[in-house]
């Protein structure tokens, strides 16, 4: 039987979560507090009904090198279970098991540097060896991208999510000295403003 809420410290849950409408439902994974408030901006966008959001305190245990019994153990593999409602053994190819979960999609939102990919692909180990079935659905783990540099120039912006597409640019307007370029160390740069203005693009910003 789903649980409709979950009390679990920091959990955003989305109102659907958990009842007839849960596939629909996006669970945000994000990188720490900081990216968990830039999330909350963006959510009173998008909304509560479909959209839920939880962070990760730094990475996410290493399956692979660990037992079973350790992984189970682990407060925010637990965690993570009870929010999307997974079972060990679960065969989620069956309509009657998919049904069965809280969310119906993973949105992982990390700093888009080596910290933030490597956390990215804990999770993807995680899912590959506890919940194969998952992965072969389509649409159930995504990423959602933010810029590592804008430049702007009066009211005119242009936003880069990687650093060759930036330096190809930039060769090309080297010599025009009224762009300013912000750079983003991490998802705390990111103002609740920019939250906000992801999340109205949804669909530019998350991808498989």
């Amino acid at each position: 039987r789903r649980k409709k809420r979950l009390h679990i410290p920091k959990y955003q849950g989305a109102n659907k979560a958990g009842t007839k409408d849960s596939l629909e439902c996006h669970l945000i994974l994000t990188e720490g507090d900081s990216a968990l408030a830039l999330a909350i901006a963006g959510l009173s966008v998008v909304g509560r009904d479909l959209y839920g959001a939880f962070p990760l305190k730094g990475k996410v245990l290493n399956v692979l090198k660990n037992t079973l019994k350790k992984a189970m153990d682990n407060s925010e593999i637990s965690n993570l279970m009870k929010i999307i409602g997974l079972e060990l053994n679960v065969d989620y190819t069956k309509k009657d098991n998919l049904d069965k979960l809280r969310y119906g999609s993973i949105v992982v939102m990390t700093d888009a540097d080596h910290d933030g990919n490597h956390i990215k692909g804990l999770l993807i180990t995680f899912f590959q060896k506890f919940f194969p079935t998952l992965l072969d659905r389509p649409g159930f783990l995504k990423s959602f991208i933010t810029p590592i540099v804008k430049v702007s120039n009066g009211k005119k912006v242009r936003a880069f999510y990687n650093q060759d597409d930036y330096e190809e640019w930039m060769d090309k307007h080297k010599n025009e000295k009224k762009w300013k370029a912000k750079y983003y160390k991490g998802l705390g740069t990111s103002t609740s403003k920019e939250g906000r203005d992801y999340f109205s693009k949804w669909d530019k910003h998350v991808f498989p």
